[in-house]
């Protein structure tokens, strides 16, 4: 659901755990005093002309807001529910379907505001925006057998394809400022993640805590966070432009919720492991039935710790490898004149530098991930045999192959040849580096 974006400082993480899920909430919670925000006559005055206040949200950007039927749950409707006791005035949910219908209802004056929108200068709403009431970063969400991505500068360059739900804050953002980025348009969240769970997309930016609670709640287990963008987003309220005094009344009630309010607030969302944890305690304790049970959830949970603890770790191993792969063919890439490229084991093309395309001329048709060096080169089954050599001796120097460009022009090389293996001693791939001796 569109919230407000701003840049936040590069972070390198890759997995984000719950842990960290609660941790973040807990920081905007507590480190955000209450502030003294007492309303003045003419505002007390204005709230009894207007006892009843129309408002609407996101039906599906949980744990912010989901619709149960003709009613709100979730963090946005708790917030409202404190509005009604502080300003003694109700606050009636309007039921939408989707995000555009929230939009085009304050546009038509049948509601008063809207809950989780974003003040971007990409778009003009023509609203009137509080203070935000949340803090999350954007994260980058692939599928598990993806690269580790987190910044759209990668998904930019490497020429994946996005998906997104329309008008929501992330792909209006992407829309503006990144035109080349292939991009899917969907109507909510959970349609954006399953497109990348089905392969049908490569990635989607969403909201941390939102793709966090869809990812888990809706079982798409074969998706990964790879880590947080450089960007934030802080859902804010959205008030009419013709309503200045309810604008400012809400911006005050926001800036007086004290920290425990927040907690309260936040906790039957975002903390519902701890608080579901001391349930389970009091229930053992009086029922040996269920004690059985807990005893045996803790166990198989403790079996699955130890597990994705050892798969993090390795994870994290292969991460730092392909890591200082990256940044050290990164900077051979755009230093030499010789044509770069790093290969899958079957041969399909994944990084390839300027001089590469020129050997090949395959112009600017994109290589990585589409094209297979087998095609290029003069002999067939010789991409075989070179892996058998590689295999026995991990290294080539100055092997002299033909390789074949688009044209089907023939150009001798000297390729300099590496077996690529990872810190448990897997092959990942293969290095080429090819040296043009047409006179040879």
């Amino acid at each position: 659901m569109p919230t407000k974006l701003r840049p936040k400082p590069e972070n390198r993480g890759v997995f984000v755990s719950r842990q960290f899920l609660r941790s973040l909430f807990l920081s905007f919670v507590f480190l955000l005093p209450a502030e003294s925000s007492e309303l003045g006559p003419e505002e007390r005055d204005w709230l009894d002309k207007h006892p009843v206040i129309r408002y609407s949200a996101d039906p599906g950007w949980p744990p912010f807001s989901i619709r149960s039927r003709d009613q709100l749950v979730g963090i946005d409707r708790s917030l409202f529910d404190l509005f009604e006791k502080r300003l003694g005035i109700r606050f009636e949910y309007v039921p939408t379907n989707q995000w555009s219908e929230n939009i085009e209802k304050l546009s038509r004056g049948e509601i008063d505001l809207v809950s989780g929108v974003a003040d971007l200068p990409e778009r003009d709403l023509g609203l009137l925006y509080t203070r935000p009431y949340a803090s999350f970063p954007v994260a980058m969400i692939m599928h598990e057998d993806g690269p580790f991505y987190s910044s759209l500068e990668q998904v930019e360059r490497e020429g994946l394809v996005l998906a997104g739900p329309k008008g929501y804050a992330p792909t209006v953002y992407i829309e503006k400022n990144f035109p080349n980025v292939p991009l899917i348009l969907t109507k909510t969240s959970l349609e954006s993640l399953s497109l990348v769970s089905k392969g049908d997309a490569d990635a989607t930016v969403e909201n941390l805590g939102v793709a966090s609670h869809l990812i888990r709640v809706n079982g798409l287990t074969n998706l990964k966070i790879t880590g947080p963008t450089a960007h934030q987003f802080d859902p804010t309220i959205g008030v009419r432009h013709d309503l200045p005094q309810l604008h400012l009344i809400l911006d005050k009630t926001l800036a007086a919720i004290t920290p425990q309010e927040r907690y309260q607030i936040y906790k039957d969302w975002v903390l519902v492991e701890i608080s579901g944890f001391w349930d389970a305690r009091r229930v053992m304790a009086t029922c040996l039935v269920v004690l059985s049970i807990a005893l045996i959830i803790i166990g198989s949970i403790a079996f699955w710790n130890r597990r994705l603890g050892k798969e993090l770790a390795k994870r994290r191993a292969i991460e730092a490898s392909l890591r200082e792969s990256e940044e050290r063919f990164r900077h051979l890439f755009e230093t030499m004149t010789d044509a770069c490229f790093v290969t899958q084991l079957d041969g399909l093309i994944q990084l390839s530098n300027g001089a590469a395309a020129a050997l090949l001329r395959i112009g600017s048709r994109p290589a990585i991930g589409r094209l297979n060096l087998t095609t290029f080169l003069k002999e067939p089954g010789q991409f075989s045999a070179l892996l058998d050599r590689l295999r026995s001796h991990e290294r080539l120097r100055d092997h002299p192959l033909d390789i074949s460009d688009a044209d089907g022009t023939i150009h001798p090389c000297l390729c300099q040849i590496r077996l690529v293996k990872d810190v448990s001693g897997s092959e990942t791939g293969i290095e080429w580096i090819a040296h043009p001796c047409e006179n040879a």
